[in-house]
Formats: structure tokens, C-alpha cells, sequence
């Protein structure tokens, strides 16, 4: 604010009539501090001077590592990006390639217990084809030994009978 004041009071005119109000500041001011013109012409030159130096020394520079710095993150991050892109294809094809084997594998489980089921019942037939023939053998076994023990009680019968009818005949 006392800048402000100072500016003013250097550039607008005095209240009392001698001279313009620069000029009167200007006069007020001791011999070190009164500025003259071929020093503020070199003041601006050298700041001139300065900027120009440290924005082609000291700026661009740090300007190019700086944009050298967020290209390689972007790239790192583009990277990481196709990368994840990568990791999904793989695991789609993971998940499908896996997908597929579970099926052919279930696919197996059944031609198997399939397989299984059949040979199961070829053993049970088999099984059921001998037992049938063992019990036609048995049958026909019996049967003929009932023949046999028929024959042999008729004879055993007829014997029987024909001593009792010697025994009755030899006492009569």
C-alpha cells in the first residue's frame, strides 16, 4: 500500500504549482538514489538479460526432463494397461481352455462308468447264464435221480413183496 502511495505521489502533480510531480520527488531523493536514465536502461536490459538466460539455461531444461518424466510415466501406465489387457485374454483363454477340459473330462467319466455298467451287466448275464445252467444240471440231475430212486423203491417194493408172498405161500 505505501508503494502505491509513494507512486502516486511521484506521478501526479504537486498541490503547489513548481513543477510536475516527478520532478519534484526526484529532487527530493539524495544523489545515490536518483535514478538516471541510462541505469534504468541497463536495469532492464540485465533483467532482460537474466530472464532470457535462465529460461534457455535453467528452465528448459527442467522443462524437457519434466516432460521427459510424465512421458515415461504415460508409457509405464500405457504398459501397465496392455499389460492388464494381456492378463484378461489369458485368463478368458484359461477359464475356456479350462472349461473344455472339465467337460471332456466328464465326458470320460461317463463313457467310463458307461464301460463300467456294461461290463457289469455282461458279468451279471454271465452269472445268470451259469446259474440257469447249473440249475437246469441240478434239475435234470434230480430228476433223474428221482427216476432212480423210483425204479428202486418199485424193485425194493416188488422184492418186498414177492419174500412176503414166499413167506405167506410157504406157511399156508
Amino acid at each position: 500500500m505505501a508503494l502505491m502511495e509513494l507512486a502516486n505521489l511521484g506521478w501526479a502533480a504537486p498541490a503547489s504549482g513548481g513543477g510536475s510531480g516527478l520532478d519534484v520527488f526526484l529532487g527530493q531523493l539524495p544523489d545515490p538514489m536518483r535514478p538516471y536514465l541510462w541505469q534504468l536502461l541497463f536495469v532492464i536490459a540485465l533483467v532482460t538479460a537474466l530472464h532470457w538466460i535462465l529460461k534457455l539455461a535453467f528452465y528448459k531444461p527442467i522443462s524437457k526432463v519434466m516432460s521427459d518424466r510424465e512421458d515415461a510415466l504415460s508409457a509405464g501406465s500405457d504398459t501397465k494397461a496392455k499389460a492388464a489387457v494381456l492378463v484378461e485374454a489369458r485368463q478368458r483363454e484359461y477359464r475356456e481352455k479350462l472349461k473344455d477340459l472339465r467337460a471332456r473330462a466328464a465326458a470320460h467319466r461317463k463313457a467310463l462308468a458307461d464301460a463300467a455298467g456294461a461290463e457289469k451287466q455282461a458279468l451279471v448275464d454271465a452269472a445268470r447264464t451259469k446259474a440257469t445252467a447249473q440249475r437246469k444240471a441240478a434239475m435234470e440231475a434230480l430228476v433223474a435221480e428221482t427216476a432212480q430212486a423210483k425204479q428202486d423203491l418199485v424193485a425194493q417194493a416188488d422184492q418186498l413183496a414177492e419174500t412176503m408172498a414166499a413167506r405167506l405161500m410157504a406157511r399156508a
